[in-house]
Parts: structure tokens; C-alpha cells; sequence
């Protein structure tokens, strides 16, 4: 949290006083995540470590401002249990987000989309990692992930809680807001920069550059033993690496693995979304970028993946010339 000497709204020489409701409390947090990914160029370690810990706070105190106003014991971790009295002493343990965000869409009619629940579900993890077991990862997946979070969170407030505030609210916050969109333009801005100095790059092998499991950006080229991603350096000793992390990272329906007919190893993958593309998922080998097409068939004899052909005997070209060399 930001430490100010004073609480804004008290005279000059009284006691200051600790007020911060639950959505000043929220933007308060976003106030100093970008205060953290602003303070240097690049920003030091210790300033990321905050703006991921103040991110999930702000994540956690603005999904829950907004239930509370749905009714104030759909914050507990156990709504059938809570108490007024408790709930207005504080002395209860809350629910989590993945539950707050169940809660908003089954209770509240709160549409959150698929890939803002997933950013989330990432952030989550990196907070829990950072904050009981430590976390080693590149400053700018953590910018870029921190950035997609703080679009959402501000596009929320907007829809979900802005309306709702009182004018005398509303007037607190704005003050806030004005500086946290100034300081998000320059992250996305930094952003954008990124984007630009690696696109001449990656251009030519679009069809083979998938999305980093860590940074979430189309800036992996698969097919090499030591994959790295161009946005954010993050590196894999070996592609089955980088394979075991998109796999844990984008839990997509039909992503299956199967033996790559060309290079032979057990890294071609279903439904895997490449720069080139984005929209129509193919099947690409991570060890050598072998790709199909959208329609694959697996071999009967090597139960290697290929594109299906007429006459193709449900086998593989591979295995397909090997019978009729023997014939």
C-alpha cells in the first residue's frame, strides 16, 4: 500500500486516521502497483515483487466490493455461517477469487471473460508462489501480465462500481484514477515498444511462434532444443520444457499430445494457436515446428499425429512409404 504521512482529508497537525473503504482501498493498491512499475527503467526486483502482491490485493478488494454490494455474506468463505457482526468487525475469513469470480457470474449476472479469468488465474499463482515460496521470473512478463491485469481492473470499476459510488466517493477516487491511466499508458506504451522491436523478428516464422507460457505474448519459435521467448527471455533447457509449461499454462479443450510423424518425438500438439493465425488453432510439433492442419488423424500403426489424405490407409506418410517399400 502507498504510505502517505497524512490522510488527505485531515487538517494539517490532527492524528491522522487509517480510512480506506473497500473500493478506495482497491484503487489505492492500483495506485501503487503503478507507482512500483513506473519507479525505474526497467524496474527493480523488489518494485515487481509489490506491484504483483498489491496487484492481487487490488484483485481481491474490488471482485469482493463489488459482491458485498450483491449482500455483504457473499464475501465469506462460508456464506451459510456469516454474521453481521462479524462481517462488520472484520473477524472472518473471506472467500477466495476464483470463488468471488463463481460468485459474481452465478449470483451477480457478472460476465468476466474467459481470457481475463485465466490472466487472473496466473496472477493468483505467481502471488501465492512470491508470497509463501519465492518466485524467480523475467520483469517484463511480469509488466505485461501486470498490464493486462490493470486493463481489466479498470474497465470493472468503470461497469461494476463507478455507478454505484456516491459523489463524495467518486470524487476521491478520481484523483487516483487520473494518475493510474497516466502511468498505464506508459506500461502499455513500453509494451507496444516490445512488441514493435521483436515483430521484424518473428515475422518470417509466424506460423511456427506461439504464445510464452510465461508472458502470455506470441513470441516463442518452437522447433529448437533451447526455446526462448523473443518478448521476455524467458528460457526452456529443451523444448519438452517449454511443451510441459504451454501445456499447464493454456488448459484448452482437445490440446492432446501425440508422436510427430517427421522428427519422431511425442511433441505435436492439437489445437495450438501460432502468431500467424491466432484464430485457427493447428496441430504443431514443439522439437522440430512440424505443422497440420486443423484436421489430424492419429496412424494405426506408429500412432504418430498427420494430415489425413485420400487414400492414406490410416497411416502416416511415414509409415505409409515404408509398407510399400515392402511390397
Amino acid at each position: 500500500m502507498e504510505i502517505r504521512p497524512r490522510n488527505r482529508r485531515e487538517p494539517l497537525g490532527s492524528q491522522p486516521d487509517v480510512d480506506f473503504p473497500p473500493v478506495q482501498n482497491g484503487i489505492d493498491y492500483l495506485l501503487s502497483v503503478t507507482d512500483h512499475l513506473t519507479h525505474g527503467d526497467p524496474p527493480e526486483p523488489r518494485d515487481l515483487k509489490y506491484a504483483i502482491l498489491h496487484l492481487q490485493a487490488a484483485v481481491e478488494v474490488l471482485l469482493k466490493a463489488r459482491l458485498q454490494r450483491e449482500h455483504w455474506s457473499q464475501v465469506f468463505k462460508n456464506p451459510g455461517a456469516a454474521t453481521r457482526a462479524r462481517f462488520e468487525s472484520g473477524d472472518f475469513e473471506s472467500c477466495t477469487t476464483d470463488a468471488a469470480l463463481d460468485r459474481l457470474a452465478g449470483i451477480a449476472g457478472v460476465t468476466i471473460a474467459d481470457k481475463a479469468v485465466k490472466t487472473l488465474g496466473v496472477l493468483t499463482k505467481s502471488r501465492n508462489a512470491l508470497q509463501h515460496y519465492g518466485l524467480t521470473t523475467s520483469a517484463p512478463a511480469v509488466e505485461a501480465r501486470a498490464a493486462e491485469v490493470l486493463t481489466f481492473l479498470m474497465e470493472f470499476f468503470t461497469t461494476e462500481l463507478q455507478p454505484d459510488l456516491s459523489m463524495d466517493e467518486d470524487k476521491l477516487v478520481q484523483r487516483d484514477l487520473a494518475v493510474i491511466r497516466a502511468r498505464l499508458g506508459t506500461i502499455t506504451s513500453y509494451l507496444k515498444q516490445r512488441h514493435n522491436e521483436i515483430r521484424a523478428e518473428l515475422a518470417p516464422v509466424a506460423d511456427s511462434v506461439v504464445e510464452c507460457p510465461v508472458c502470455a505474448q506470441f513470441a516463442v519459435q518452437v522447433g529448437f532444443p533451447d526455446p526462448q521467448c523473443s518478448f521476455c527471455h524467458m528460457g526452456w533447457v529443451h523444448s519438452y520444457g517449454l511443451l510441459f509449461d504451454y501445456l499447464r499454462a493454456f488448459d484448452r479443450p482437445g490440446l492432446l499430445t501425440g508422436e510427430c510423424p517427421d522428427c519422431g518425438h511425442e511433441e505435436m500438439l492439437r489445437q495450438t494457436r501460432v502468431a500467424a493465425a491466432p484464430a485457427s488453432p493447428r496441430t504443431l510439433c514443439f522439437g522440430c515446428a512440424t505443422s497440420l492442419g486443423p484436421q489430424t488423424a492419429t496412424c494405426t500403426n506408429c500412432a504418430a499425429l498427420y494430415e489425413p489424405g485420400e487414400d492414406d490407409l490410416g497411416m502416416c506418410p511415414r509409415c505409409l512409404a515404408q509398407r510399400f517399400e515392402k511390397l
